[in-house]
């Protein structure tokens, strides 16, 4: 648990100071014990020891107390057996000099298909996946999974590398991002190493390529891409690609990659339900070892907001460490007061204005068009969605409903809201559209 907290304080105190001050100053120290009012962290040496007791202390404490709601004296301490920073850095610059020639798959091996949750919202990529994984070379080339953020498509990404490595050791396998991938053609460029560098990632069996639309709009990586895909591909290697979006509607993408990420399948993730949630931080809150009641996790699933998964990981080490610090079980209660600033405001007043200006914001329409008499499917099915939730949210009458979408018949509304009504029985990503503009309503 401790580790994962100070991971969280990390990304937390990027924000105050620096990526480069946190990589270079706070990544090297780590958590030795968490004791009642006292927080005990190790640093390499002396002179981290001083420089962050100097520099950063204050705004750690800040950073527990506002963030976590723990008001505690931090100890830094000096590692007796912890190698030298200095030491550490020379070795990462070794490592920096020959990323190119690194062979590791940089496969997370927690993230697995035994402990990656499965619901209606992710069950069509999830079996994609675990096709690509147990038919290696004989199912989906390329398998290309999308999705918002926090979804699961890295999870799933390094669940299929970690199966097929498991029975195919020998298989060359990589996982990388498009950051790391331009970042290392740039390298390669700067130091004359590009055979190098194709020849790495040309010789592959599994390539696993996260965020690729990042690569949009940066011509040389695109092109270097695009040739180690088609070489990839000609000679009948796997390719699983992430985006955050599906290839048709990733901006300044090269219609040549476009046409070429759809060649295989194509397969969504869509926010979890409420039910999926709390499955997810039953079987979350196990593998952290926190223990969680259902009570605690339905409410911590009806009222977290947002869909993100790494936001309700995040809320299960804040409130994990919140429960430590004060020596209290996990109530729902504690969570209240310990996730105070993440829950819904469920106290706030929903007016129709509030349910339609939600709607238009989710969808990018215009107030004066979801109200006009305008009826292709982009204006009409906002204005369904909009009356189905006033029905359903606000039990408006229907005749009031007409009268705020300007003076329509009643049986025309009432038309709109039961084909949303039977839609939402089937359709889960419409079931996620609704539950995502109800959540902003109360944001």
């Amino acid at each position: 648990m401790d580790n994962n907290l100070w991971e969280e304080v990390l990304k937390l105190a990027e924000a105050r100071f620096s990526p480069q001050i946190v990589n270079t100053w706070l990544k090297p120290l780590k958590i030795l014990d968490m004791r009642g009012d006292l927080i005990i962290i190790e640093a390499p040496n002396r002179f981290y020891k001083n420089w962050v007791e100097d520099k950063y202390l204050e705004t750690l404490k800040k950073i527990f107390l506002e963030e976590y709601n723990i008001q505690s004296e931090i100890q830094i301490v000096i590692g007796s057996s912890t190698q030298s920073y200095r030491e550490q850095a020379q070795d990462q610059t070794v490592k920096t000099q020959n990323t190119i020639l690194n062979n590791s798959t940089n496969l997370n091996k927690q993230y697995t298909f035994d402990n990656f949750v499965v619901g209606s919202s992710n069950q069509f990529s999830h079996a994609a996946a675990l096709a690509v994984a147990e038919g290696y070379f004989q199912t989906y080339n390329p398998l290309f999974i999308y999705g918002g953020v926090g979804l699961g498509k890295t999870h799933l990404m390094h669940a299929i590398g970690n199966k097929i490595l498991e029975k195919f050791p020998k298989l060359k396998i990589l996982y990388i991002s498009s950051e790391a991938f331009t970042n290392e053609m740039i390298y390669a460029l700067k130091s004359k190493t590009m055979d190098i560098f194709r020849e790495k990632y040309r010789n592959i069996d599994l390539l696993l390529f996260d965020d690729v639309q990042f690569l949009a709009g940066k011509t040389r990586s695109t092109e270097e891409f695009f040739y180690t895909f088609n070489s990839l591909y000609d000679m009948q290697k796997q390719i699983v690609l992430t985006s955050d979006k599906e290839p048709n509607e990733i901006p300044d993408l090269e219609e040549r990659l476009r046409s070429r990420f759809s060649w295989g399948l194509v397969a969504d993730i869509q926010p979890p339900s409420v039910d999926e949630k709390v499955a997810i931080i039953l079987k979350r809150s196990e593998i952290m070892n926190i223990y969680i009641s259902d009570e605690v996790a339905h409410f911590l699933a009806e009222n977290l907001k947002g869909d993100n998964i790494r936001d309700l990981i995040g809320a299960l080490i804040r409130l994990n460490a919140f429960s430590t610090f004060h020596n209290e079980p996990i109530t729902i209660d504690l969570a209240k007061k310990a996730l105070e600033k993440f829950m819904i405001k469920k106290d706030i007043i929903v007016t129709p204005e509030s349910v339609i200006n939600a709607v238009c914001s989710y969808f990018n329409v215009k107030l004066q068009e979801i109200k006009s008499k305008n009826r292709s499917r982009v204006i009409s099915y906002p204005r369904q969605v909009a009356m189905y939730i006033l029905r359903e949210k606000l039990n408006l009458p229907l005749q009031d409903i007409a009268n705020i979408f300007g003076g329509r018949n009643h049986s025309t509304v009432l038309h709109s809201i039961k084909e949303i009504q039977n839609r939402i029985q089937s359709d889960q990503e419409l079931k996620s559209v609704i539950n995502t503009i109800i959540r902003n309503i109360y944001k």
